[in-house]
């Protein structure tokens, strides 16, 4: 939500919708024995419940969200594009819309023709969703969002295993890192990668492959899924898990999807030196105190890195009170600019904590950990703490999707997720697009993982253990 809470950008928002949407719908598991076809896997088990009900008066609200664009879009050229021709080719088509599904397909196009982030169409049945999983459009009695225990990413084509959680059930199966997830309850997935829309930008292809992956192994907590794996052997190797809650607090912003909330953090002891190591995957306001107990917590310790890899953004000026945590005077995170003013990011020094006690910043080197799918207030945060020299980032290239934006009600009861302002690094240069170029590039490789490696979180410990003094022991 890159809102004026900037943070989750639209691609991001519409990733991050589509993923809550999906772990929202039916997902009996399918006999093991069944050998379903491929059209019965190229999209999710229950189709959007109110996707086939009547478009309405679909002028009324293509003139709503068109309008909406028209006056909040900082760039009065649109991006080059002519919004009023937008207007007279498309609204034809609204108007003439017999079904939900096909008017948002319309407003979708509208918006994407911007060629931006942070702009798309939420389903009212999704803003709505609550945070526990439906079985079907008409029945089955909902439970909890459930994972398997593991996250994917995209690499050489194919969905591999990136993380997998030592708690969880896949762990216990024996699953690892760098394994190829092939199918899951018999639905091969390499045929819905194949038809994934072609992208220039490979970030982009690796968000859309991320999100497909991480929805097809999801569903509902105690329920049985069947995943099909190939190992670094080359074997063939398919695991039965159950399904345990997803990590995290529940949480929903305004009228967009809830979503589930989670930090970690930990101490890692190495070589004389200790590494406070901080995990968290979204921005939103129910983690903030978690965030300030974690600083507390290692105040002692000799340096800390922060993990935002697969963090989609959120409320955008949490940016600034996390940056606080590590700056001794008021630093610059970047700047908003919408159509006709500008609002500078400033980072003010944390000196006390939430009960009032007097501390000092954390004065330690800091080490950012990004790649591909750390989106909106993720890039924010790491670009800006970057320019103003205060941390070093390694990984990969960011989202490139920084726009703040905001969601708002159409008439018939979808939201628009619109941005509403450009948002400039403190060097003046747009995060949209570029994104962050870490400081030391470092890829992710299925060898790595197959080696139990995590290269990117390996070179930023090499450094900070590097620059952060060695504690002497009396």
């Amino acid at each position: 939500m890159a809102c004026v809470l900037f943070g989750m950008r639209s691609l991001h928002c519409a990733a991050l919708a589509l993923i809550v949407f999906s772990a929202c719908r039916a997902r009996g598991a399918r006999p093991a024995t069944a050998a379903p076809d491929d059209a019965s896997c190229a999209a999710p088990a229950a189709a959007v419940s109110r996707a086939a009900e009547p478009a309405g008066d679909g002028a009324a609200v293509f003139d709503s969200a068109w309008t909406i664009v028209r006056r909040s879009h900082w760039d009065t050229t649109f991006n080059g594009v002519d919004w009023t021709a937008v207007r007279t080719q498309l609204r034809p088509r609204a108007a003439a819309a017999r079904t939900r599904g096909e008017l948002r397909g319309v407003l979708s196009e509208m918006v994407s023709r911007l060629g931006q982030s942070h702009f798309s169409i939420i389903p009212q049945e999704v803003a709505n969703a609550s945070a526990a999983p439906a079985t079907s459009a008409a029945a089955a009695p909902a439970g909890p969002a459930g994972t398997p225990g593991f996250e994917l990413r995209l690499l050489d084509g194919h969905l591999v295993v990136a993380s997998v959680d030592s708690a969880g059930p896949a762990w216990a199966e024996g699953v690892r890192t760098g394994w190829l997830l092939e199918a899951v309850d018999g639905c091969a997935l390499a045929p819905r990668l194949a038809r994934l829309p072609k992208h220039k930008d490979p970030r982009l292809t690796s968000l859309d492959a991320y999100r497909l992956g991480m929805v097809a192994i999801s569903g509902v907590s105690g329920s049985g899924r069947r995943y099909a794996f190939r190992d670094g052997s080359g074997q063939s190797i398919t695991t039965a898990l159950t399904l345990v809650p997803t990590p995290g607090t529940i949480t929903k912003f305004g009228n967009l999807p809830p979503v589930s909330a989670h930090l970690t953090w930990s101490r890692l002891r190495r070589d004389g030196r200790t590494i406070g190591v901080i995990r968290f995957n979204l921005w939103m306001p129910v983690l903030a105190s978690a965030f300030d107990a974690a600083i507390d917590s290692l105040r002692g310790a000799d340096a800390i890195l922060i993990d935002l890899r697969g963090n989609f953004g959120g409320v955008g000026g949490m940016a600034l009170g996390i940056g606080g945590h590590f700056l001794d005077s008021a630093k610059s995170l970047g700047t908003m600019v919408q159509r006709g003013s500008e609002m500078r990011f400033l980072a003010n020094p944390r000196r006390s904590t939430a009960a009032g006690r007097a501390v000092q910043p954390f004065a330690g080197p800091l080490a950012l950990v990004v790649d591909e799918l750390s989106v909106s207030t993720s890039e924010i945060f790491a670009g800006g703490m970057q320019a103003v020299g205060r941390a070093r980032v390694f990984g990969n290239t960011t989202a490139g999707q920084a726009l703040p934006s905001i969601p708002e009600p159409l008439p018939n009861g979808d939201i628009l997720y619109h941005a509403i302002a450009d948002f400039l690094g403190p060097s003046g240069k747009p995060i949209e697009g570029p994104g962050v170029r870490p400081d030391q590039l470092v890829p992710l490789t299925r060898r790595a993982l197959l080696a139990g490696r995590d290269p990117a979180a390996d070179a930023a410990l090499t450094w900070l253990l590097t620059v952060a003094p060695r504690r002497v022991t009396p």
